[in-house]
């Protein structure tokens, strides 16, 4: 039984650390000034959505990977 518990408390543990990374990700792109509301707002749907994929993408490329660009027409 003690390995039972050990285990849950285990994957509680890691199951809190991986919300509170996605947490601080989604927060860091509403921080970021160098994004427009529409780029906010399509990187936190990534990152919620794929959070392993767009959190590493996030970090290793940057908020405009390959120089890529959102934004809506100006009228």
């Amino acid at each position: 039984m003690d390995g039972i518990l050990g285990w849950n408390v285990l994957a509680a543990v890691v199951a809190i650390g991986y919300l509170a990374v996605i947490v601080w990700v989604v927060s860091r792109i509403f921080r970021t000034e160098e994004l427009n509301e529409l780029e906010r707002w399509v990187w936190a749907i990534a990152v919620i959505c794929f959070p392993l994929v767009g959190s590493i993408v996030w970090f290793a490329a940057g908020p405009h990977p390959f120089g890529i660009r959102i934004s809506r027409d100006q009228r």
